[in-house]
């Protein structure tokens, strides 16, 4: 910019400005005068500064352009400053907002500071033509119009939706809708390049262009009607409103709908479960163009050769996972303990007086209702959470576990004024374990929480108790069934004692050999405890026996089920999977034995592995067993 440019702004001869520039401006009327001095303020404007430019034609400074909507700028700010200054350059940002009017304006002040070159960040437009600086383009899309850079680099919003698509094609799904706003339409001709591909035509319906507000109260209900079991989200903000609309609808993710974003973001990791997305790689697009402006501007290439695509990647996380092959079954509600299990591995179980030493110790999530809860979850059940946990670590791991798992957690509270439960687990080398609970935050779950969210109890098949919970909440719980007509499964722990006026509402009593034994003391054998069970009211009763398998008895069965052949590494959590899958079984209309078969299988995978929560079975995991499972009908 120079003194003529000046004058043409203002509609004023070259000499006036000249005048007011060198304070000879007694004859300049003093709105010219301050007319002139706003413009020169407005650009920046330097006297002399193309001599000054001559003089010394590198400043090592360079230029930014980015207009405030762009994606992931800050990030790109980030990379490009960081790059420029390993490099020795500074760096003058501008921010246009898009607007053609700034655009202009601060292209004429960076040739006013001198600058050895530009990098514009998502600027589609031509920048004027007569700044001589080197100039790189970042580009959300292909640079087929813009003529005064020959340089860019680039990453294509339709290869992101391609992406997207075709992960999800991939995973099996083919019903896959897309939430995007108004200006996203390269995203749909990605999704639609990746149908096309897998010769697969998606139906027009399954895409929505909308703001927020359209695609809150419009959108997800339209797509979703459609039983789609994927959705494309243009954004984690999309992704956001969408997961709050699902866990409305009582949809888990992605047990019932898979979730991905073709943007990310590091919130994506802050959202449960953690959501899949498009990686744009912010940090190397920025020091990519970074470093063609330099090879340009100390001359090492010319600028067409100083051209890149940045190839985007899928950044798996937890809200993707291959559709169903199965109807999912009726809901299930978990009203139970939730601790932090303390496993401590030790050569033997110690007795009164002893002291063994440990070579290991680890920590995890557990509690007989969290771990049912899990086990349920793991293999697709439909299934909801009331339960306590501290305000601590532990309760947000635990509460972690459970919403991967796809367990709803609309029933958890957090306290503030106990820890969450714990439970100190030792556990020797052939399985065998023993179990020492501090009830911590669960010794506060009680009637009132179970009011307070009773309407999860709403259309429920099955509750499934733990008497590690205060005995008047399970009392009071189960009360509540009876009149929903819920069916309940009671797994009896740390009780010798029970209320007799429970066991006439119980429909499926499961302990194991060790607490039938304190329920029921005496010589008697497991088939006549059993027997007395069934006096008392109880429907059903099954009593597992650990590697002898498990006894069922009512009135239509007197059956022995052997246990399934695997070896031990931990059986601390085996009775926890037998009675989630057992429940997840009967939830999807299976038969008794059946359901006693699926919960073998699921209770022998869990014994393989170390802990409780992390050893549950999936349901691709038991699918390997199904011809041993179909043999217990």
């Amino acid at each position: 910019m120079n003194i003529k440019d000046i004058a043409k702004l203002c509609g004023v001869s070259p000499s006036t400005v000249s005048k007011i520039l060198h304070n000879k401006d007694s004859d300049i009327s003093v709105e010219t005068r301050k007319k002139v001095l706003e413009i020169i303020k407005k650009y920046q404007y330097v006297p002399y500064s193309k001599v000054i430019n001559s003089a010394s034609p590198k400043t090592n400074m360079i230029g930014v352009l980015v207009s405030g909507g762009s994606y992931e700028v800050q990030q790109f700010l980030y990379a490009i400053e960081g790059a420029a200054a390993r490099e020795g350059y500074s760096v003058i940002l501008c921010n246009t907002g898009g607007e053609k009017e700034n655009i202009d304006k601060y292209c004429r002040i960076l040739e006013n500071k001198g600058v050895d070159g530009i990098i514009s960040i998502c600027q589609k437009e031509e920048l004027p033509e007569e700044l001589k600086a080197a100039q790189v383009q970042i580009l959300d899309g292909k640079n087929e119009n813009h003529k005064s850079a020959a340089a860019d680099v680039c990453f294509e919003m339709q290869e992101a939706g391609y992406r997207a698509a075709n992960y999800l094609l991939e995973k099996g799904h083919r019903k896959i809708a897309c939430l995007l706003r108004k200006e996203d339409a390269d995203i749909e001709a990605g999704f639609l390049l990746a149908y096309k591909e897998w010769f697969i035509s998606p139906e027009k319906e399954w895409v929505f262009f909308g703001s927020n507000e359209d695609i809150t109260n419009i959108g997800i209900a339209k797509c979703l009607n459609e039983d789609v079991t994927a959705v494309i989200c243009g954004d984690l903000e999309i992704g956001n409103i969408l997961y709050g609309k699902l866990r409305e609808r009582g949809d888990t993710i992605p047990n019932k709908i898979s979730v991905i974003s073709v943007r990310d973001h590091k919130m994506a990791e802050m959202v449960y479960p953690q959501m899949t997305a498009v990686h744009i790689p912010a940090k190397e697009i920025g020091e990519a163009a970074v470093n063609a402006l330099i090879e340009i501007v100390e001359g090492r290439k010319p600028a067409y050769e100083c051209r890149k695509k940045i190839e985007l990647r899928i950044n798996e996380r937890g809200s993707v996972m291959k559709p169903a092959d199965h109807d999912q079954g009726g809901k299930i509600v978990v009203v139970g303990s939730m601790n932090m299990d303390c496993i401590i591995n030790v050569s033997h179980i110690p007795t009164g007086g002893e002291t063994v030493r440990s070579g290991n110790i680890v920590s995890l999530p557990g509690g007989k209702g969290a771990n049912q809860a899990v086990g349920a979850g793991r293999l697709e059940g439909l299934v909801y959470m009331i339960g306590r946990l501290g305000n601590d670590s532990d309760g947000k791991v635990i509460y972690n576990s459970l919403v991967s798992s796809g367990v709803h957690t609309d029933g958890v509270v957090f306290d503030e004024s106990v820890p969450t439960g714990k439970a100190y687990i030792n556990v020797a080398p052939d399985g065998e374990s023993t179990i020492v609970i501090y009830s911590g935050a669960n010794e506060k779950l009680d009637r009132s929480q179970v009011k307070q969210f009773e309407q999860l109890l709403d259309d429920a098949a099955y509750c499934l108790l733990n008497l590690e919970i205060a005995e008047e909440t399970v009392e009071y719980t189960i009360q509540k069934c009876k009149k929903k007509k819920i069916e309940v499964i009671l797994k009896p722990s740390s009780v010798e004692k029970m209320k007799e006026s429970l066991f006439e509402n119980i429909d499926y009593f499961i302990p194991n050999e060790k607490e039938v034994k304190q329920l029921i003391p005496g010589d008697t054998s497991i088939e006549e405890k059993a027997d007395i069970l069934l006096s008392k009211g109880v429907k059903n009763v099954i009593i597992t026996l650990g590697h002898k398998g498990c006894y069922l008895k009512n009135a239509r069965y007197e059956r022995h089920f052997p246990a399934a052949d695997f070896y031990p590494l931990d059986t601390t959590g085996a009775a926890d999977a037998f009675i989630s899958a057992f429940a997840v079984a009967l939830s999807e209309g299976n038969d008794i034995l059946y359901a006693v078969g699926f919960a073998t299988y699921a209770a022998g995978v869990s014994i393989t592995r170390q802990g409780v929560q992390p050893a549950m079975v999936d349901r691709k995991g038991l699918a390997l067993y199904q011809e041993e499972i179909n043999g217990f009908s």
